[in-house]
């Protein structure tokens, strides 16, 4: 789950009274990631800031995420005021605390909250119903960019379904840190080959590009020139640690 903690079905009747303080929200809940989903309509946001990769799910399907972390536990992007430093935020963190969950066999889904997140209140904030237990204007705001999100999810499985069927998916180790610098590794995530790609037929690198996945796989290559971008993040990250103790 990430970074849900206890999600509860939201239900208009059991949570009539529970508001939403939005100017209570920060990325404490985000801080231990060291990568985030994101799906291929990011994909232009995402690349001007992160590397994008792909993480094998258990039952061996894809994920594309970002990198934001060079360990286990560590996300470079929260600060120590628990706020996202700069950059594009991924989707899958502004949908928090609400999420949809999918019934795989009848297809329904149903909106859920994190009930334990600490930005909702029965005292303050934006209702999330109205007193007669309609949807209040944040549910209606929150519940449409859940939909929206669900379906870009659905076309992103396509694409990824597609590298895997094509066999484009390597496992890497990537290796950070320069000449006189502690070295550090990030396993489990995978890269499109370049070298199998190119060896594609004609037939099939055509309907990627009809199809928009090569633009896709393109921005993604071109994207893992960001991952210096973590090895600065880590360096300031120390700097500012060692000035506050001077």
């Amino acid at each position: 789950m990430l970074i849900y903690d206890k999600v509860v079905p939201l239900n208009r009747h059991t949570h009539r009274r529970l508001r939403l303080r939005a100017s209570h929200h920060n990325a404490r809940f985000a801080a231990e990631l060291n990568s985030v989903p994101v799906t291929t309509i990011e994909f232009p946001h995402a690349a001007g800031e992160y590397a994008i990769v792909f993480a094998r799910l258990e039952n061996g399907d894809f994920l594309p995420a970002v990198v934001v972390g060079l360990r286990n536990q560590q996300n470079l992007y929260v600060d120590e005021n628990a706020r996202w430093k700069r950059g594009y935020v991924p989707a899958f963190l502004r949908q928090y605390p609400f999420m949809l969950a999918e019934d795989r066999d009848s297809g329904t889904v149903t909106v859920c909250v994190d009930i334990a997140y600490d930005g909702l209140s029965e005292e303050e904030g934006d209702a999330l119903f109205t007193e007669s237990g309609e949807d209040g204007e944040t549910l209606g705001r929150a519940m449409g960019f859940l939909q929206e999100l669900h379906g870009e999810f659905k076309r992103t499985a396509a694409f990824t379904a597609k590298l895997k069927e094509l066999n484009l998916l390597d496992q890497q180790v990537i290796r950070f840190g320069g000449e006189g610098e502690p070295q550090r590794e990030l396993g489990g995530v995978y890269v499109v080959s370049e070298e199998r790609l190119l060896q594609l037929g004609d037939n099939v690198v055509v309907d990627l590009f009809k199809s928009g996945a090569l633009g896709l796989i393109y921005t993604h290559l071109v994207s893992m020139r960001n991952l210096d971008r973590l090895s600065e993040l880590a360096q300031l990250g120390g700097a500012a640690k060692s000035d506050a103790v001077n």
